[in-house]
């Protein structure tokens, strides 16, 4: 029996041992005799050498990150922003400046003064948003029913070129109002008919109403009143409106 073990044992062993030297002999037909092997390692050791080198760069890199976020925490401002109260839902004159009035101003003006036939109504329409009565209502009856009529029947341009030299800005102590008033040169054109150039002014009056997503600042224009004139009177008009403006005396 122990014959027979021993017997089965050594024959175990020559049959893996057979099978060793064909795979070795099966490598040297091939060529390939330990290459594979070889080639494995050289993988492995070349991702070593690319995990050792990324080691020792993110070290460093980690100190000087620490080292950073310290200076900038210990040397760092706080600031807290706190959101703008809040605005008011309703502007008085007092509180706007005079440049929110001309700026409202001179936009009407330019839509209503400067057009052409096909923009007309559309600019007319546009000019309603920035109206109050009693000023929409004479705009309704004289601007929409009749002089736009008049533009698109006669096929009617017209040009205005504000003067920013003579634009002047009257308040009313104690009141809810103010003027702009606009002057500049009007160019009217029908058909192919160029009209002699003259010079027109606007008186506009304007006050407030509380503020909506398309009026910011809620002003609106009253009232709107065209004067045909010339530079030289309204230079004139100025200067003497300046010599009888009363004099403020300061006494010690």
């Amino acid at each position: 029996m122990a014959r027979e073990k021993k017997q089965n044992k050594g024959h175990s062993r020559s049959k893996k041992k057979d099978f060793l030297d064909d795979v070795r002999d099966l490598e040297k037909v091939d060529g390939r005799e330990g290459a594979d092997t070889l080639r494995l390692w050289e993988g492995f050791r070349e991702q070593a050498y690319l995990w050792r080198f990324l080691a020792l760069i993110q070290v460093p890199v980690t100190g000087l990150a620490v080292l950073t976020a310290l200076v900038v925490y210990t040397t760092a401002d706080t600031i807290v922003e706190v959101p703008q109260m809040p605005q008011p839902g309703h502007y008085s004159v007092k509180q706007l400046p005079d440049s929110e009035f001309i700026d409202v101003a001179t936009e009407i003006v330019n839509h209503m003064a400067s057009y052409q036939p096909k923009t007309a109504r559309r600019q007319f329409r546009y000019i309603r948003g920035y109206l109050w009565e009693p000023a929409l209502t004479v705009f309704e009856e004289q601007v929409i029913k009749k002089e736009l009529v008049a533009i698109e029947e006669t096929g009617r341009s017209q040009l205005f070129l504000v003067d920013r030299a003579y634009t002047r800005v009257q308040r009313f102590p104690g009141e809810s109002r103010i003027v702009v008033r606009l002057v500049g040169s009007r160019q009217k054109m029908i058909g192919t008919k160029i009209l002699p150039e003259d010079c027109i002014a606007f008186f506009v009056e304007m006050t407030t109403i509380p503020r909506s997503a398309h009026n910011e600042f809620g002003i609106v224009a009253t009232d709107i009143r065209l004067k045909v004139t010339t530079f030289k009177a309204i230079k004139e008009q100025d200067e003497l409106d300046r010599y009888n403006r009363p004099q403020v005396v300061r006494t010690r």
